[in-house]
C-alpha cells in the first residue's frame, strides 16, 4: 500500500514539473522581443532632431461668427474639400423667421413708392396743362412724399440684404483646397463661435524639426535633411529647407525617452516634404530627423 501511494506522489511531482516547464517555455516565447531594424545613417556628419508633421497650410481651425445647433454636416475626417465647398450648416430658424416679415415690409414700401410716383406723374401732367391748376405747395408736398417713399424703400431693402448676409453666416464653407484633418461635428450638437471641432489643412506636408539648443551652432540654413518613420526605419522621406523660426523656445513635443529633460530648449526649423512618399504620413506624426552638417562642425 505504501508503495502505491509513493508511486502516486512521484507521478504528481512529475506532472507538476512538466506543467511548470511548459508554462515557463510559453512565457519566455511571449516575452521575447522582435528586433527592430536600425537606422542607416544618411550623412557622415549630422544633427539628430525630432520632427513633427504639419499641414503645409498649418492647421486651419474652422469657425463662424455665429453659434448654434448643428443642422447638417456634409464632411467628415479624411474627406478632401475644395475652396468654397459647404462644410456644415447651423440652425438659422430664429433668424429666418424674420425673413417673411421684412419681405412684406419691402412689398409695402414698394407699393407706396408706386402710388407716390403715380400721384406725382398726374400732378406733373396737370401742371403742364395749366400751372394754376396745381398750387406750388401741393406740388412740393407730393414730391416730398415720393422722395420719402423711395428713401424708405431703400432702407427696407438694405434691411433685407443685411438679413440675407446674416443667414449666410449659418452656412460654413471651406476656405482652402485641402483635407479635413479632424471633425468632431455631429448633427444636433452645439457649435460655439470659437469651437475647434473642425480642422482643415492642405494636402502638402511640412516637418517642424526641433534642434537641441546645444546643437544650434552646428546648424546652417538651407541644410538638407532626411526623416525616418518611427517603427520602420526603411521608410524615409527627403526634406527641403523652408525657413527657420529665429527664437529658441521651450520644447513642448516630448519624445517619451526616459533621459529626456522637460526643460530642454530647441531651435525650430521648418522643412517641406520634398517628394510625396509611397507610404502615408499623418499630421501630428513624430519623425526622427537627421540634418546634414559640414564636416568639422
Amino acid at each position: 500500500m505504501r508503495t502505491f501511494f509513493l508511486l502516486i506522489f512521484i507521478s504528481l511531482i512529475g506532472l507538476g514539473v512538466t506543467l511548470s516547464a511548459i508554462y515557463y517555455q510559453d512565457l519566455e516565447k511571449s516575452g521575447s522581443n522582435v528586433a527592430v531594424a536600425s537606422i542607416k545613417l544618411p550623412y557622415k556628419s549630422f544633427i539628430a532632431g525630432t520632427g513633427i508633421v504639419e499641414a503645409g497650410s498649418k492647421n486651419i481651425i474652422v469657425g463662424s461668427q455665429v453659434g448654434g445647433i448643428v443642422k447638417k454636416v456634409y464632411v467628415q475626417s479624411g474627406d478632401k474639400v475644395h475652396k468654397g465647398e459647404l462644410l456644415f450648416s447651423i440652425d438659422d430658424a430664429k433668424v429666418r423667421v424674420n425673413l417673411p416679415v421684412i419681405e412684406a415690409e419691402v412689398q409695402t414700401a414698394l407699393t407706396k413708392v408706386q402710388s407716390a410716383k403715380h400721384q406725382s406723374d398726374i400732378i406733373k401732367k396737370m401742371k403742364k396743362v395749366s400751372a394754376s391748376m396745381v398750387t406750388k405747395e401741393k406740388y412740393t408736398k407730393l414730391l416730398d412724399v415720393y422722395s420719402e417713399a423711395k428713401e424708405n424703400l431703400k432702407l427696407v431693402k438694405q434691411k433685407l440684404e443685411a438679413l440675407h448676409n446674416t443667414l449666410k453666416l449659418y452656412q460654413v464653407y471651406a476656405t482652402v483646397d485641402g483635407i479635413v484633418l479632424r471633425s468632431n461635428l455631429t448633427k444636433g450638437s452645439l457649435f460655439a463661435a470659437n469651437s475647434k471641432a473642425l480642422i482643415l489643412g492642405s494636402d502638402s506636408h511640412n516637418v517642424k524639426v526641433n534642434i537641441n539648443e546645444f546643437d544650434t551652432w552646428k546648424f546652417q540654413k538651407g541644410a538638407e535633411a532626411t526623416a525616418f518613420i518611427r517603427g520602420n526605419p526603411k521608410q524615409k522621406v527627403k526634406l527641403s529647407y523652408l525657413y527657420t523660426i529665429p527664437m529658441v523656445t521651450r520644447k513642448t513635443n516630448l519624445t517619451g525617452s526616459p533621459t529626456e529633460q522637460t526643460d530642454t530648449r530647441v531651435l525650430q526649423v521648418v522643412y517641406k516634404v520634398k517628394t510625396s512618399p509611397d507610404f502615408p504620413i499623418y499630421v501630428g506624426e513624430m519623425l526622427d530627423v537627421f540634418v546634414k552638417t559640414a564636416k568639422g562642425k
